[in-house]
C-alpha cells in the first residue's frame, strides 16, 4: 500500500503557484495529485508542478499529468513541470515529452511568467 503523497504549496511570484510533490504517484495517490492541481488552477495564471521529489511514477501518473494539462489549457493557466529523473524517463519511454512544458528548475519554470 502506498504512503500518502505529500503536497507542498508556495507562491514565489504574483499569480504563480508552485506545487511540490513528494512520494509515489500510483493508483492510490494519483487522485490526490489531480485534486490538488484542480484546486490550485483557480485564481492563478501559472501553476508549476515540482515533481523532483517523486519516488515512483508510472503510467497512471503520466495519465494524471496529461489530464491536468488539458484542464489547465481549458482554464487558460500555464502549467509548467519540473520533472525529476523518474518522470523524465517515463515521458521519454512513452514519447510524451512534447505534451508538456518541462523545465530544469522551479526558477526556470517561474521565469517566463
Amino acid at each position: 500500500m502506498s504512503d500518502p503523497v505529500q503536497l507542498h504549496t508556495a507562491r514565489p511570484a504574483p499569480d504563480c503557484v508552485v506545487l511540490s510533490v513528494l512520494g509515489e504517484i500510483d493508483l492510490v495517490t494519483a487522485p490526490d495529485l489531480e485534486a490538488a492541481v484542480v484546486e490550485h488552477l483557480e485564481g492563478t495564471a501559472c501553476l508549476v508542478l515540482d515533481l523532483t521529489g517523486i519516488s515512483f511514477f508510472g503510467s497512471l501518473g503520466l495519465a494524471t499529468l496529461i489530464h491536468t494539462t488539458s484542464l489547465a489549457e481549458a482554464r487558460g493557466v500555464r502549467l509548467a513541470l519540473v520533472a525529476g529523473r523518474l518522470v523524465t524517463r517515463t515521458m521519454e519511454l512513452t514519447r510524451t515529452t512534447e505534451l508538456f512544458d518541462v523545465y530544469g528548475s522551479v526558477t526556470d519554470a517561474i521565469g517566463p511568467v
